[in-house]
């Protein structure tokens, strides 16, 4: 099977008429497809919708990953054209493409920087690459030729949908409750993230973190690891491309577990990308001794459990006037912190406090600035209260 020409004379639907389902339409209109669209926003509909696609049969449906087929209120027309249902992505690789590599990678926090992590990898080799799927312009409006490295971000929901996706590589970064509210509980929001590994070519490999899939039957193929680092990003990049340590760190993106200062046994980590409390859990795994600074705007459904990480953490310090919850929360679990207004007097009090009665003991400690929770509460975004917490630590280390 073999696009566009499987399509000419097809009936087909694009069901949703947003930033993919503009980009299907672009590319039916090129190669002289016919179409019908729906889009359940009225203001965005065209005049080449279909008022009663759900009395009809297709096809071919190409559902926008944004739309919800188990909740929808035609979820019995979804049903029924279950097996019709495919993705810009399944069109793009039945489009006869030909890549280098194909690497897939998905998870719930993580990806974006992940994803542009090997990117950069891949080009310090001197390699054409890009970064593409849920993550930045849609798959049918780029132009990549055979020879490039093709990166897919990829959601649970592109995954859900999609059927012929093809992978030289796949890799879970994590998994933590998300999306629970579309996929209906954390075993269905797991199982769509796995379907990455069916999508892996003959002699692909995949990869998944074993703390989020510790009973995951084990396949020659599919293997585990503990942390993301240099090992990791050697495997599946593949044995063309030598990443050295230097490489590793240098092209890191800012405010992902970005260490950034070491003072004798005190090291300071930017981990101000960390918006949920799922990915602060994630740091401290990877932390030890910590200096845990929270703070933000808080997720409602976030479980601010702490208690299977005590061992991890030397202190508990919390800013900003919207943490109540987490107040309580750690409260019940009879975990001590300190509270400040803002990030300023919180850091002021730290490094005059701690890091003078602490520096030069036997143990190592490490700041962690994983606030746990969005910025918007003070900050414009995540990058700016990232820079705001190095910048402050390294003046006081200018004085």
């Amino acid at each position: 099977m073999f696009f566009p020409k499987e399509l000419i004379n097809k009936k087909i639907l694009i069901f949703g008429y947003g930033k993919t389902g503009k980009s299907v339409q672009k590319y039916f209109i090129k190669n002289k497809i016919n179409y019908k669209i729906w889009d359940d926003n009225r203001k965005i509909r065209t005049n080449k919708i279909d008022k009663k696609f759900y009395l009809n049969k297709y096809d071919y449906i190409i559902v926008s990953p944004g739309v919800d087929i188990y909740n929808h209120k035609n979820k019995t027309f979804f049903k029924q054209h279950r097996k019709k249902i495919i993705t810009d992505l399944d069109i793009f690789f039945l489009s006869k493409r030909n890549f280098r590599y194909t690497i897939g990678i998905t998870g719930t926090n993580g990806k974006s920087s992940f994803c542009n992590l090997l990117n950069n990898l891949i080009r310090k080799h001197n390699f054409k690459s890009r970064v593409l799927g849920n993550f930045g312009n849609p798959v049918l409006d780029e132009r990549i030729s055979n020879n490039e490295y093709c990166i897919l971000e990829l959601s649970s929901y592109q995954l859900d949908y999609s059927k012929y996706l093809q992978l030289d590589k796949a890799c879970i970064l994590n998994i933590s409750a998300d999306h629970l509210e579309r996929h209906g509980s954390m075993e269905k929001y797991k199982k769509a993230k796995l379907k990455i590994f069916k999508f892996l070519k003959n002699k692909g490999t995949g990869y998944y973190h074993r703390a989020a899939f510790p009973n995951l039957e084990k396949n020659i193929n599919i293997k585990g690891f503990d942390n993301i680092n240099k090992k990791l990003c050697q495997n599946i990049l593949g044995p063309n491309i030598s990443i050295s340590k230097i490489d590793f760190e240098a092209n890191k993106l800012p405010h992902r577990y970005e260490k950034f200062r070491q003072i004798k046994n005190f090291k300071f980590i930017n981990d101000s990308k960390s918006t949920n409390f799922d990915s602060t859990r994630y740091a401290l795994k990877m932390s030890t001794n910590s200096i845990l600074i929270l703070g933000g705007l808080l997720k409602k459904r976030d479980n601010f459990s702490l208690k299977d990480l005590r061992n991890k953490i030397f202190k508990i310090y919390l800013f900003g006037n919207n943490v109540n919850q987490l107040k309580q929360s750690l409260k019940k679990q009879k975990i001590n912190f300190k509270y400040f207004l803002n990030l300023n007097d919180l850091l002021k009090y730290l490094l005059i406090n701690d890091f003078k009665k602490l520096i030069d003991k036997r143990k190592n400690f490490t700041v962690l600035f994983s606030p746990g929770a969005a910025s918007f509460d003070q900050y414009k975004n995540f990058e700016e209260r990232g820079k705001i917490f190095k910048n402050y630590v390294n003046k006081f280390f200018k004085r």
